[in-house]
């Protein structure tokens, strides 16, 4: 928020000016900070920014998070302070919404409080998984490599996105296109062509008929489609806000054909790479656990994890709860329950970590590498629907006129 101020000083007298706080007792505190004494301090009256207006266009992209993770840690790897770092890096930023932030992170930061704390005021750009992991930078010491792993799981997630759109562009625009023409030639170019071979005795194949009451039925029911659709998403967002729902939306989520093991996959990855991390530094498993759960989007699988530690703070083991629980896949429970025994879990959570993070690699790239066959497939069999509905009662009717 933008404060206009009065201050005074000795030397230069009255001064008036502008500054971004969060309210009013940080805005004089940071005019205090300067050697002026505020005399009035009152919020500034200005017309909405453009990215409040426009959300969507100055949003944070995943790569301008991943370039501003890789250029802290480096930052800091060379041994500039985090505050400076905040600021030089909030100075360079290009997208509006991330330098404000910056500036609300480095205040904050000013004031005492932590990266991650920080960091978590700002949810809709770094997610719990991303504070966790900075957090747990903090408590090994190691901030700098814990964001660069960060920068590098954001740059596979991010590069995995890209080709799946580089993928479907081609096969998007060509339905796009050919669904654009069948409903201009079947609403405006077909019908004087079909009454006119009808008038002869010509009949309409079957084909072109079923394509005449599909577009029909799509132009004379756009009310009802918009109004489905858009009370689709509406109860899809309020059952987002109830609990109850939440968790069984996340439970059939895990349930899917082809997308659920990734996202068990995926979900166990990052858990057990989180930990890794902080067993080795030497964080007790007690302290470990939170933090990794923490960064666990899926609330199913989160659960599962939850039991774990509250069986290893009852005394009994960790990995002795999570057999319960059919969602973990059984060779990872029992891979951890062996390092659990032996002394060495964060050696097993280690391997474990790599194993997932390949294995979601491979099965990404083995979906993308099906999708494209699949989708040209489907756009080949709507153009040469189109094709036959079009074509075959021009031939029929020219069969009649001869």
């Amino acid at each position: 928020m933008q404060f206009s101020y009065v201050a005074y000083t000795l030397e230069r007298g009255l001064i008036r000016g502008k500054l971004d706080a969060e309210n009013e007792l940080e805005a004089s505190q940071q005019i205090a900070s300067q050697g002026y004494k505020p005399l009035e301090i009152r919020p500034c009256r200005n017309l909405p920014a453009l990215e409040e207006l426009f959300p969507s266009i100055f949003a944070v992209k995943t790569g301008q998070l991943v370039r501003f993770s890789r250029h802290l840690a480096t930052m800091v790897r060379g041994g500039s302070s985090l505050q400076r770092a905040l600021e030089m890096l909030q100075a360079e930023s290009s997208n509006r919404v991330l330098r404000r932030i910056l500036g609300s992170v480095a205040r904050s930061v000013n004031q005492g409080n932590s990266l991650s704390a920080a960091l978590s005021q700002h949810p809709t750009i770094f997610n719990t998984r991303y504070v966790s992991v900075v957090q747990v930078g903090e408590h090994t010491g190691s901030l700098a490599s814990s964001l660069e792993q960060l920068a590098d799981a954001l740059e596979r997630e991010h590069e995995t996105i890209q080709r799946f759109k580089r993928t479907m562009m081609m096969p998007a625009f060509t339905m796009t296109a050919s669904m654009g023409m069948m409903i201009l030639m079947m609403t405006v170019m077909l019908p004087p062509l079909l009454e006119a071979f009808q008038s002869r005795g010509a009949e309409v194949p079957l084909i072109t008929q079923i394509a005449i009451v599909i577009v029909n039925s799509i132009h004379g029911n756009m009310l009802i489609i918009g109004a489905a659709i858009l009370t689709s998403g509406v109860v899809y967002n309020v059952l987002r806000r109830v609990q109850t729902a939440h968790v069984w939306l996340h439970g059939a989520q895990v349930k899917l054909p082809i997308f659920g093991s990734l996202i068990i996959a995926k979900e166990l990855a990052q858990f057990s790479r989180t930990n890794a991390m902080l067993l080795k530094a030497g964080v007790p498993l007690a302290q470990a656990l939170p933090l990794g759960i923490a960064g666990c989007k899926n609330l199913k699988v989160r659960a599962a994890l939850i039991a774990g530690e509250d069986s290893l703070l009852t005394g009994h083991g960790f990995a002795e709860a999570l057999a319960r629980h059919p969602v973990l896949p059984r060779l990872w429970v029992e891979m951890v329950m062996i390092g659990e025994e032996n002394n060495v879990i964060d050696q097993t959570l280690g391997n474990l970590a790599e194993t997932y993070e390949k294995e979601v690699d491979n099965r990404l790239s083995a979906i993308l590498a099906l999708a494209e066959p699949l989708s040209t497939f489907a756009v080949g069999g709507v153009v040469l629907f189109m094709a036959l509905s079009m074509f075959l009662p021009i031939y029929s009717g020219l069969d009649v006129v001869k």
